[in-house]
Parts: structure tokens; C-alpha cells; sequence
């Protein structure tokens, strides 16, 4: 028809210009309808408001022979500049079901949330076959009805401002603590409630047993809010607004429960069902979800329990399972703020035998993270006990596709300690989760009743403050099955009215005073045990005291002065004054007492002027903290280092009887970019006694060492520590002693100097080994050739496996027991080597642990690394000597510059049992004894190059290593 106009627009163009441009009117009319007459778009079309799309087809239904949800497949692909959404849509019986209760229509809806203005494109897929929906490839099944419809929307910025989340944005993780608004960048911390975890077993939901009435909030519906078919709704509706009102911004429920506690809530359209959906209820519970945006209220959908976790699929991530997280999907994860939970008490226990394994969890979040076109956080309910946590939860560390822990505690006293751990934990793996308090135990008591326990002290305390002091996320607060308004049956959020208001006003401390997302947990920065420390040094402290005690926080490196005030946690309100106004830092000092000895008090300490931090190192660097440069010696101690000039060492003068048996300090401020750091620390070892180091951060206690006997004296001594997250401006302190081994006093007590180091190196996490190896003098090739010694290695790593690379030397010190571990060193060149330890798997019979004691793929298992220079580039053959006492400690692989070629692999010894031996064969399928000499490396230009050695099993002992350009070269 388009055609046509425009040949009628040609003719009369020139005769009659008034007819022209009625037509040309006309015609962008007709094509505007040609358009979209297939898609009707509903929604205010602004940045972060609800767009849906509404198309029209075949007229389907929820039990038909049909099934709509499973063997259709609609997805909808939005497109602005560089942003591109693909989205899954659902069937929406006949488009207005909340209303209608229909089970049957021809509409489809998808749910689209824009997160930028202009124009927006959209290109529609629906598609149709068998199971087609849980299929991901695109070109499944075939083309039907308003497939290829496509169109253009404008988006214009949102008018919404205070809590409503149109105003603020997504909810994002951001591989941080604490999710962050897209819109205005704000950190989020949450408080709201666990119960009742069947809130969606509404008696007004369609299909729904009538479990809650929710009667005691129906005052709190007001003029204007939502309903469905004309009054139903109001009391659910009146209980957000109530929540909400009290300042408190989540809520957890169940969107399934089959088989569970409550029975009481499913999204299909019988509980015996789990392919086929209810349009109706699903809409219903939808018209809930969109007023809890408006109130700010995030949406923390627990998708199962751990009654229900085998339900579907037997719990693996098969058809049912992906059907369900599908429509969940489709349907809900438009709303700005979501958490998606893998489950409630996820995994089995002793108590609860069967449930989901690891992989199970694993497919989940990855399913759920690559369905949900807005990538929303994704959490795991954990089980009350710390033993049941670590078993579920530490495979999980690091797997990109899950942000966060939902812990549940069963001792209150716990929470505090259990955040700090997986907050650490996870910022070692490199993706740092959230991690939240969401259910408290005991099981039976929870979060009381104003009514039992009208203080909440010891909640109040160890709970939220606990939580949030160790760097939480925040609280929902779970009700004891023993009390009236329980998880189960609560009725009336108003059970908890005083619950609300200290959480709010813990929140509001931390919103209004708090720098919150650049603090740290640092308890050990006071000297009492029972306080909690929130800490960005050398410019705000929050100490949280549960009772007044005269509490002194360590301020060394700090030339500022703070002020002093206080917050009642119990009845919030302004800041107070305390007996100090203002402190100095520098020292250990006292931070005075709050307004009142009664009750618990947060101090406020802040510094008066603002730090403005100078890093003198970037991310990229490594840094070495010299002992005579980079720190300062604490003369308060109790020991007193002085400066040995001559080693280049901090060293405690034992000829002082005093000075024996106590420990001597210093201190550095670390001027790092905050991050993920390798510690190593250098110490020099005496010939007649091991001193003892404690390596601290911000007071805490990292790692303790003790230097090994040695027959030489002055020896350099470098140890490998824990990875570690600093903070810029953290206290680093090395504290030693004298005497650990009962040594001194000793020939005529003539000995007077103990207790030496040299430096403590932090390495970035993520630094490649020939950028820290930048000040590293090589070992040169010359004509062709290099031999090194295998004990001569610049860097070696473990790679986060338990198998490393020691040392062995006649004055072997292995820091486990070696009575059994033969000792080779007589018969190897200079008498050392190295050997990967420790060694379980000595015969064929022994077990086979992949990634403990055998590493098959190169550059996975524990590694040493040689920086080396070549000035004739070319292929090298590598050939390497060593002592193979059995089939099971006869294999290494060789790499360049971090890249492990497979030229470089399976590097194999059979012959020369028991005896050092030269080899450069390499293992291959056909001939398990391998080439010889097949291993080499290729290096394509002259310059610097870092070849590294990766275990392939436990027990192999190497002494040297040769790269040779002649292929027909033999070692001796």
C-alpha cells in the first residue's frame, strides 16, 4: 500500500501541492501503523521506568495441548549506541490477567527497564519447537507469527527523586563489598526483613492457599495505590508501605515452596505442575514487585529450600529447572532491585542428607547470570553451621558467576567473625562477595518481638552492628518459630516496630558519617577485644563499644588531629559529645569516654584535615619495604630495634637481658594502591638461634615465622606469606625477638644481636612474573647455550595449589615432617636442588588428586621462574637433569613468558633410576617414556625472557636445566 501512495504522491506533486501534503501525511500515518500494528508499547517511556511490549498471536493456553511456555520462545533485542539488551518474554494469557484471572489468550509480553535516553531499536525472535524455550541456539525450532517485527521507541529521563529506585537506578555488582546504583553511583546497605519467608502465600494471589491476610496493615494502603480486580491487594500493599515507612529497603521470599515449610507458594498453575505457569498469579505478584520499587524495597527472591532443592530435575540444571529460572527471568528481572538466591539452606547436611552438589550450584548461577539480560546480583543461602558453610561455600570462591554469600548463623556472637572470613576470603579469590546476615538463629527465637524483648540488645550488638562493622552488606531479620508473628505466620510487621527503627538508625550512621565503601574491618586497631573497628586510617574510625570501657586506638603514622563524637546506637538521633573533643595522633591514644557509661556507643573519630593520598608506587609495581628506609622504629616497645647498617637489617641488641624475651616493633604506612597483594618477607638467619617474626596489619596478626637453624650466620632468608587485600594508608607492622629457642644467654652471653630482617615485598595480584622480575640481573645465553642451576630461581609460586617448590641442601629445613623424605643434595651439583613437596603420591597405588598432587595441563601446578637473556634468537632445546626415584615423580612442563607451548609439555624421565639424569624427551600418547630430545622453546627475537617450570607430579627433583640451539646436543 506504501508503494502505491508514493506513485500517487509523484503525480500530483507539481499540480496540486495542497493534495501533496494531505497525502504525505497520510503515508507517514499508514506507515506508522504498518509498523507497530503488530506490538502495542505500554509503560512511560523514561530512563529506568518499566517499557512493555505487547504482541498479538495464535490464541494459546496455560493447559492446552500447546504448551506456550515450553515449545515458544520469545526473545526481544533492544539496541541504544553501544548498549544491547536481549530480553526473553513469557505468554501473558490474554494480556490483562491480574484482572481477569484468564488462563488463556493469544498475547506475549516482554519487560524491558532502558537505562539510557534517545531513541532505542527493538528486533523481535519468536519461535516455535519442541522445548525450544531452554534452547540457546538462536536458530532452533522455526519462525512464526510476529517473528521479524521490529521498531523504534524515545526515551527521555525519569522524573522520580527520594527512595523510589526509577531515581537511582540498577542495583549492580561491581566486585565490591556493597552493590551500587547505575544512576547515581550511591553504595547501597540493607535492612529489611527474613520474615515471613512465604510473604507471596497471600490469600488475594490467585491459586494461592490463604496463609497470610496481612490484616493489621490494611490502615497502611493509602489512596492511589495498587490493586487488582478492584479491592484485592490492599493488606500486602499496606505492609510494604508500612516497611518501607520504617526506612527499611528489602524483603525475602520464597517464589517456591513445594514440599517445603510452607507450601503455599509456586509459580505454576498447580503444585504438581512444573512445565505449564499462572498467568494470573504471576501478574498479581507483579503489581506487588512494581509498587516495591516505588517504595525503594529490594526484591531477594529465593528461588528454593532445601526441603525442595531435589524438586526439580532432580536438582540439576535440567528442563524444569531451566524452564522455571526462565520465566523468572522473563518476567521479573526487569525490577531495579534484585537479588537472585540459589536457594534457602542450599546443599545437604547431616540433618538434610540429599541436595544439590557443587556443580549443581555452579550451573545455576551460570545459567541464571547469562539469562538475566541486566546480569542482577546473585547469592547463596548458606546453612547455619561455620563447618556446613566452608564445606559449600570455599569450592565456590572465585566462580565468576556468583557475587555473594546470604548467611545464616545459628550463634549471634558468630556473625561479626563469619563476615570478616568470607569478606577476606573472597577478596583473596579476586571476586569480592557481598555478604549479608539474612536469617539469625537460634532457629527457635530469631529477631523477637518488641513485645519479648523490647531492648534487642544482644541482636542489636552482635547482628547488625556486628555485620555491618566487619564490612557487611547489611541484615534481614529472620522470626523465631517459638514466638508469636513467626517466619511462617507473621501477620504484623508492627511485631518488630523497635527492630525497624535500630536498624534504620545503624544504616543512617553509616549513610550519613561513613565513607562506608573504602573502610576496612580493623578491630586490632584498639586494645580492647570486645569492640568492633571500621577503619579508612588516617581519616574516620568508627568504634563500636557494646559496653564503656576506656578504649586507646593506634594512630601511629598519623600526624593529624582527630575530633570525638558519639551516636547512640539504640535511639540514634544527633551526634554527641564525650569527655574528648579532640585527639592526637601518632601513638596509641585514648579516645575518652561517650556521654553515658550505660548502654553501647559507636565513636566517631575524624580527621580534621583531609588526607590527600601521594601513592608513590601505582598497582603495577612491585614494592619493597626496605627495614632501614621505608620504616619506623615504635621506642615504645618493649624492644628496641637499632639500625645494623652493615647487614641492612632492623636488629634487637640481646646482650640487653631486658630486651630477650620481648618483642621489638616497627612500623610503615603502606602508600599502595589499595588491592590484592603477595607478601614476602626477608629475615636474616643466625648460626646460634631462631628468632621469631609477627607480620601485622592495621594490629592483626597476618602470619608469625621462625627462622630455621642454619650453620651460617648472617643467612638471607626470604619466606612466601598469605596473599593479603591492603588498604592505602594501612599500619604495616614486623615485630621480632630475641629468644624462641631458649639459646641465649650462650658463650659466656657474648652473643648481642637478634631478631634481623631486611624488607617485606608486596607483589600485585595479577603482575606478570617478567614485570616483577624488572630489577632481576638475568642469566645470559652465550653462543648458543646457558646452564643454570635449578636452586638459582628468581620467583617461584605454589599457584594456589599444596605443592611447592623447596630447597633441598644438606641443612635441609622443610616446614613439614620429612623424617621419610630422602635427601639427595651429596650427589647433586653445589648439593642443592629443588624438589616439589610435599609427597603423596609416591607409588601407582597411591591416590591420583588432580590439581593436588598431579597437574596434567602445564603451568597449573606450583612453578619456578628464571629471568634469562638472549642475544641469538631461535629454537632452544631444553633439557633438564633430575632424580627419578619411580614412575610416579618423573614429569615437569616447561614455559616462556607465562605461555606454556606445547612443545614445552610433559617433559619425561624413565631411564636412570635413582641417580641424577639428564633428559629432553617428551611424553606422548604412543610412547608413554617419551621423544627424546622433542622439548624446546622458541624465542623469536633477542631480549629478556622469564622460562618457568611447572609440576606435573609431586616428589620431582630437579638440579639443573640446559637450553642448547644444537639438536644434537648431549649433557654429560
Amino acid at each position: 500500500m506504501g508503494k502505491n501512495l508514493i506513485t500517487i504522491l509523484k503525480t500530483y506533486k507539481l499540480g496540486n501541492h495542497t493534495i501533496y501534503f494531505f497525502l504525505l501525511a497520510c503515508f507517514f500515518n499508514l506507515c506508522s501503523y504498518a509498523q507497530n500494528k503488530d506490538v502495542q508499547i505500554d509503560g512511560e517511556l523514561k530512563k529506568w521506568h518499566k517499557v512493555t511490549l505487547s504482541f498479538s498471536g495464535d490464541e494459546l493456553s496455560e493447559k492446552g495441548q500447546e504448551n506456550p511456555f515450553l515449545d515458544y520462545r520469545l526473545t526481544v533485542t533492544f539496541k541504544n549506541k553501544n548498549k544491547i539488551y536481549v530480553v526473553p518474554g513469557f505468554f501473558a494469557a490474554d494480556g490483562n490477567a491480574s484482572e481477569t484471572s484468564a488462563e488463556k489468550g493469544s498475547i506475549w509480553q516482554v519487560r524491558f527497564v532502558p537505562d539510557a535516553i534517545g531513541e532505542w531499536t527493538y528486533d523481535v525472535s519468536f519461535r516455535k519447537g519442541k522445548a525450544i524455550a531452554v534452547n540457546d541456539d538462536i536458530n532452533a525450532g522455526e519462525s512464526t507469527q510476529f517473528d521479524g517485527v521490529s521498531g523504534t521507541f524515545t526515551i527521555v529521563n525519569s522524573d522520580k527523586n527520594g527512595v523510589d529506585f526509577r531515581s537511582k537506578g540498577r542495583l549492580q555488582y561491581v566486585n565490591e563489598r556493597y552493590l551500587q546504583f547505575a544512576e547515581t553511583k550511591e553504595y547501597f546497605l540493607k535492612g529489611g526483613t527474613d520474615s515471613p519467608e512465604n510473604f507471596l502465600g497471600y490469600f488475594e494471589f490467585d491459586q494461592t492457599p490463604p496463609s497470610h491476610k496481612y490484616e493489621a496493615h490494611a490502615k497502611d494502603w493509602k489512596q492511589g495505590n495498587p490493586t487488582w480486580q478492584n479491592v484485592k491487594g490492599k493488606n500486602i500493599i499496606g505492609a510494604l508501605n508500612y516497611l518501607a515507612s520504617k526506612g527499611m529497603n528489602s524483603v525475602y521470599f520464597l517464589t517456591m515452596n513445594v514440599q517445603g515449610d510452607g507450601k503455599d507458594v509456586w509459580p505454576w498453575h498447580d503444585i504438581n505442575e512444573r512445565y505449564r505457569f499462572d498467568c494470573s498469579k504471576l501478574d498479581q505478584w507483579e503489581k506487588v514487585f512494581d509498587h516495591m520499587d516505588t517504595l525503594g524495597l529490594m526484591l531477594h527472591i529465593v528461588t528454593q529450600e532445601t526441603e525442595n532443592e531435589l524438586l526439580m530435575d532432580i536438582g540439576e540444571l535440567g528442563v524444569q529447572r531451566k524452564l522455571y529460572y526462565r520465566e523468572l527471568i522473563a518476567r521479573f528481572s526487569h525490577h531495579l532491585g534484585i537479588t537472585w538466591n540459589l536457594g534457602e539452606e542450599n546443599g545437604p547436611v547431616d540433618w538434610s542428607p540429599k541436595g544439590q552438589n557443587d556443580a549443581d550450584r555452579k550451573a545455576m548461577a551460570k545459567y541464571i547470570k547469562e539469562q538475566d539480560p541486566y546480569k542482577n546480583f546473585i547469592a547463596l543461602h548458606t546453612h547455619s553451621v561455620q563447618s556446613q558453610q566452608e564445606e559449600i561455600l570455599n569450592p565456590l570462591l572465585g566462580y565468576e558467576y556468583l557475587d555473594g554469600v546470604s548467611n545464616q548463623i545459628h550463634h549471634p556472637d558468630l556473625v561479626h567473625h563469619i563476615t570478616k572470613k568470607w569478606i577476606l576470603e573472597s577478596q583473596k579469590s579476586k571476586r569480592i562477595w557481598l555478604v549479608t546476615q539474612d536469617e539469625i538463629g537460634p532457629a527457635d527465637s530469631g529477631a523477637k518481638p518488641d513485645a519479648d524483648d523490647p531492648e534487642h540488645n544482644a541482636i542489636r550488638h552482635e547482628v547488625l552492628w556486628g555485620n555491618l562493622m566487619a564490612g557487611g552488606a547489611g541484615v534481614e531479620w529472620y522470626f523465631g518459630y517459638k514466638y508469636a508473628h513467626n517466619d511462617l505466620n507473621c501477620e504484623d510487621w508492627r511485631s518488630r516496630d523497635i527492630v525497624w527503627d535500630q536498624t534504620r538508625y545503624a544504616l543512617d550512621f553509616f549513610r550519613t558519617y561513613l565513607p562506608f565503601q573504602d573502610m576496612q574491618s580493623a578491630d586490632d586497631l584498639t586494645d580492647s577485644t570486645e569492640d568492633y573497628v571500621f577503619a579508612k586510617n588516617q581519616t574516620v574510625y568508627a568504634i563500636y563499644l557494646p559496653k564503656v570501657v576506656d578504649t586507646k586506638i593506634n594512630l601511629l603514622g598519623s600526624n593529624q588531629r582527630y575530633t570525638i563524637k558519639w551516636y547512640n546506637p539504640k535511639t540514634g538521633g544527633k551526634l554527641q559529645n564525650g569527655t574528648l573533643k579532640t585527639i592526637k595522633g601518632g601513638a596509641l591514644v585514648s579516645i575518652g569516654l561517650p556521654p553515658s557509661k550505660e548502654g553501647d556507643w559507636v565513636a566517631l573519630i575524624e580527621a580534621k584535615n583531609k588526607v590527600i593520598t601521594q601513592n608513590k608506587t601505582q598497582n603495577h609495581q612491585v614494592i619493597t619495604l626496605d627495614a632501614l628506609t621505608d620504616f619506623e622504629n615504635d621506642t615504645k616497645a618493649k624492644a628496641v630495634y637499632y639500625r645494623d647498617k652493615l647487614n641492612g637489617v632492623l636488629a634487637i641488641d640481646a646482650s640487653d637481658k631486658n630486651q630477650r624475651n620481648v618483642f621489638a616493633n616497627a612500623y610503615s604506612i603502606f602508600k599502595g594502591e589499595t588491592g590484592l597483594y603477595k607478601m614476602s618477607f626477608v629475615s636474616l638467619a643466625e648460626n646460634d638461634g631462631e628468632s621469631e617474626y609477627r607480620i601485622k596489619v592495621n594490629g592483626t596478626v597476618i602470619d608469625t615465622i621462625v627462622n630455621p637453624v642454619v650453620s651460617d650466620a648472617f643467612k638471607v632468608i626470604n619466606y612466601k606469606l598469605d596473599t593479603i587485600h591492603l588498604y592505602t594508608n594501612n599500619i604495616i607492622q614486623i615485630e621480632s625477638n630475641a629468644v624462641s629457642n631458649g639459646k641465649i644467654p650462650e658463650n659466656n652471653e657474648t652473643a648481642w644481636s637478634r631478631g634481623r630482617w631486611k624488607a617485606l615485598n608486596l607483589i600485585p595480584e595479577g603482575l606478570s612474573i617478567k614485570e616483577q622480575l624488572k630489577a632481576v640481573v638475568p642469566f645470559e645465553e652465550k653462543d648458543g647455550f646457558l646452564e643454570v642451576e635449578a636452586e638459582a630461581f628468581h620467583y617461584s609460586s605454589n599457584n594456589g595449589t599444596k605443592r611447592d617448590w623447596y630447597i633441598r641442601s644438606r641443612e635441609d629445613s622443610l616446614p613439614f615432617l620429612n623424617d621419610n623424605i630422602e635427601n639427595h643434595s651429596n650427589t647433586a651439583s653445589g648439593n642443592s636442588y629443588i624438589e616439589a613437596l610435599p609427597d603423596t603420591r609416591i607409588t601407582h597405588d597411591d591416590p591420583l588428586i588432580q590439581d593436588e598432587n598431579f597437574f596434567p595441563i602445564a603451568g597449573v601446578g606450583g612453578m619456578v621462574s628464571y629471568k634469562v637473556k638472549i642475544s641469538n634468537p631461535g629454537r632452544y632445546y631444553v633439557w633438564a637433569q633430575a632424580f627419578s626415584s619411580g614412575t610416579e615423580d618423573n614429569g615437569a612442563h616447561v614455559g616462556l613468558n607465562e605461555q606454556w607451548p606445547e612443545s614445552g609439555a610433559r617433559m619425561q624421565w624413565c631411564d636412570g633410576k635413582g641417580k641424577w639424569t639428564w633428559s629432553s624427551a617428551q611424553r606422548v600418547p604412543e610412547n608413554h617414556c617419551g621423544v627424546p630430545k622433542t622439548i624446546y622453546l622458541d624465542f623469536p627475537k633477542a631480549g629478556e625472557y622469564v622460562i618457568s617450570f611447572s609440576m606435573r607430579e609431586d616428589g620431582f627433583e630437579m638440579d639443573r636445566w640446559i637450553i642448547t640451539k644444537n639438536s644434537n646436543f648431549n649433557p654429560e
